[in-house]
């Protein structure tokens, strides 16, 4: 029972926060309007330096593993070509096709990773979470890119692909924040104590956003291609890849990662690349409600069974 209470406590406050960006929303005490830019300012500012920080306060000499990091990238891809190979096999419409591939592989680490690694561990413990967002998010975003692409009209541009993630500001802040722990520098009190406030103030705010965001009324439109994804995004999927990261010898802090990695709900912004890319935009909609909805139960029971297991 209490391993059951610390998940509960790890997830519940990002539904509650979601909820409340909700409540505001349909109290109209803040609107889509500015929702969208706040949106903006968390990815392009707010969260690069909560990346920066996580980074910055860990002991990137110890707590860095290259083979973690790998393990991390080939579990992506080899999710990634499976299902590029699977999902053709039982679903013809080719605007479906990207979108199910898409939400099977690309979570959104960023929102669930960070909160959840905080709730399971220590500040010293989340300088591998926040490189593993680093790498695997721009690499999410180019095999979206790649997933919507390969059944539609749209040519892939790999240097374009390449300058994108250069340029994807959470690359940006996790790099400076390596090459600052890496040369022993020390922020003054005064700039620590500002980075250190902004930190704490990304994930309450960027969740908040996430649930002012949601669009409710592709509810009515479930179809079979929303349930198979929905399993194969929160079951089958963590099932197999937590598995062979515990045969792999991951544990604790590079296990909790992981979780979220491979068991977290499918990215908001699959949505909005679906449909500007030629894809379902309904069932890209309908993908991020419910796996956002029903991942809320799924980590309970994945935090729940690796705490029990002590493997986190």
């Amino acid at each position: 029972m209490g391993n059951f209470s610390i998940a509960v406590n790890a997830v519940m406050p990002l539904l509650l926060y979601m909820l409340i960006g909700q409540g505001l929303l349909r109290a109209k005490l803040l609107d889509g309007t500015t929702y969208q830019k706040l949106n903006n300012a968390i990815f392009r500012f707010f969260l690069p330096i909560n990346l920066l920080m996580n980074v910055y306060e860990a002991d990137v000499r110890s707590t860095f593993r290259v083979d973690v990091l790998l393990f991390a990238v080939g579990l992506t891809l080899s999710v990634f070509f499976l299902f590029a190979l699977f999902i053709p096999r039982i679903e013809k419409d080719n605007a479906k096709r990207g979108v199910m591939l898409q939400g099977t592989f690309r979570s959104n680490f960023v929102l669930f990773g960070l909160p959840i690694a905080t709730s399971l561990l220590s500040e010293s413990q989340l300088g591998m979470t926040s490189i593993l967002i680093a790498v695997i998010v721009p690499l999410n975003n180019v095999l979206s890119v790649v997933a919507l692409s390969i059944y539609s009209d749209h040519k892939i541009q790999p240097g374009r692909i390449l300058l994108d993630i250069l340029k994807n500001p959470m690359f940006i802040g996790t790099i400076i924040g390596i090459l600052i722990s890496l040369s022993g520098l020390k922020f003054p009190l005064f700039l620590d104590d500002t980075l250190s406030g902004i930190k704490g103030l990304v994930t309450p705010l960027a969740l908040i956003v996430m649930g002012g965001t949601f669009r409710f009324d592709a509810l009515n439109n479930a179809r079979i291609q929303l349930a198979v994804t929905v399993l194969f995004k929160l079951v089958l999927i963590p099932i197999i890849g937590l598995t062979l990261a515990v045969l792999y010898g991951l544990t604790g802090e590079n296990l909790v990662p992981m979780m979220t990695m491979l068991g977290g709900p499918t990215a908001v912004s699959s949505y909005t690349m679906a449909q500007q890319m030629g894809g379902d935009p309904d069932l890209a909609s309908q993908i991020v409600v419910f796996t956002t909805i029903f991942s809320m139960f799924s980590l309970v029971v994945f935090i729940t069974v690796l705490k029990s297991l002590f493997l986190i």
